[in-house]
Formats: C-alpha cells, structure tokens, sequence
C-alpha cells in the first residue's frame, strides 16, 4: 500500500487530520483540502468546481497521480424544514454532498490509468436514521445521498477497479461535537444503548477504518455503508 497519492478533504478538521496522520504513518504521501488554511494544507471550498480542479492539480504536483480520496469535508445544521432557509440548505448540500461528486470526477480518471484506486465517503448516521432537528433537514439529506452517491460509483467504476465505499459515523469527540450545548450532547448520546452513559467516538479509530478501507485486504468490500455509531442505529 505504501507511496499512493492520497487527498483527504476537511483534512484540517479532527477526523480528517486523523485520517492523514494515520495514512502517513503507512507510508502513503498524503494531503489535506481544507477551506482553513494551514501547513501544508491546500487552501480549498469543495463546493467550488474551478477551486476543487485547481486543488487537485496541486495535490498531483506534489505527490503524483490520485489513487486513494477520502471526503471528510462538512457542515452542519440545525432546526426543522422551517428553521432552515433556503441559503442555508443550498450551502450545506454543497459543501456536504456536491463537494464529494465534484473531487470525485477529479480522480477517477487518475484511478482509472493506474488500474484501481479507493474512495471513502464520511457520510453520518443522520443519513441512516434520517436526522433530527439536532442535524437539520440539508445535513440529513446530504449525507443520506453521500451513501447512494458511494453505491452508484461503486457500480459505475468497478470496471475501472474503483472501490468506493462510505462510513457513517455518529457521534466523535470532535470540536463540532464539543461546539454543542450539554444538554444536545446529552441527548444525543442518549440515543445510544445504555441510556445516555457512553461517551463520543474517538477520531483516531474512526480513521482506521477509513484507512483499513483502504488497504488491499479490504479489495472485496465496495459499495458499503460501514456503521461506526456506538449503536446509535443498527440495521
């Protein structure tokens, strides 16, 4: 596995620098697309089609061609069909699900020429369940299309040995998590077993899934929705 060219979006945030870590502590050569400027970082607004073109290219010249994208990048929401106004449910689709379709048509051909590649999808457990007020309407639907959106590339490019795959976590203990009031946290993690006494995910292990889906030994696993809740939704 080691060497791929890899592109993590959101990667300045807690979950995608874990992935980046994790990845380089493989031996990958991987980067970071973030909209929040930082070393090494590549400056970028994945909802942007001439921003996420130039991202790209920079992320080639720097490492090669593009074998392995993991989308981490995302908003949230908040209130009922009501709440939200229209800017704000465009916005999040946007950053949340046109964002992936647009980094992803910039990679498949990298993939297609090097005879495989991997794409991971950081979907929600909101797109699962179908969200709440908690996750607003916009956050729901977004991440429930990242999941058909990882089942319709899976298909379409498995001749060109594309996996793709999606991982819908639930809650992690990430500044968006820690940005909620207690009594949210409360009462999301209430809707995990054992009646509110857990505590959030970690990001580092949340990485290492989005990693292991990455690897040769995960070659039969495409088109799938890996669940990494606490048992907030079992289906």
């Amino acid at each position: 596995m080691s060497g791929r060219s890899v592109v993590v979006t959101g990667g300045a945030g807690a979950i995608g620098a874990a992935v980046i870590r994790r990845f380089e502590s493989e031996g990958e050569r991987a980067v970071a697309l973030d909209v929040r400027a930082g070393p090494g970082v590549i400056a970028c607004d994945v909802s942007d089609e001439a921003a996420v073109h130039a991202a790209m290219a920079e992320a080639r010249r720097r490492h090669g061609p593009i074998t392995v994208l993991v989308h981490a990048a995302g908003i949230t929401g908040a209130g009922g069909i009501e709440d939200e106004a229209p800017a704000a449910w465009r916005r999040i689709i946007d950053v949340n699900l046109t964002s992936a379709y647009l980094c992803a048509r910039e990679v498949v051909g990298d993939m297609r020429a090097a005879g495989g590649g991997a794409i991971v999808l950081v979907a929600s457990v909101n797109g699962r369940f179908g969200g709440s007020a908690l996750s607003g309407p916009a956050y729901a639907a977004s991440k429930g299309g990242l999941l058909t959106l990882a089942r319709f590339m899976a298909r379409e490019h498995a001749r060109d040995g594309v996996r793709v795959n999606a991982v819908a976590p639930g809650p992690h203990d990430t500044p968006m998590w820690n940005a909620l009031d207690a009594e949210r946290r409360s009462a999301i993690l209430g809707m995990l077993p054992g009646g509110g006494t857990g505590h959030p995910g970690d990001p580092d292990d949340l990485a290492a899934m989005i990693v292991h889906l990455c690897r040769p030994e995960s070659r039969f696993i495409t088109g799938a929705t890996i669940d990494v809740n606490g048992g907030q939704w079992m289906g």
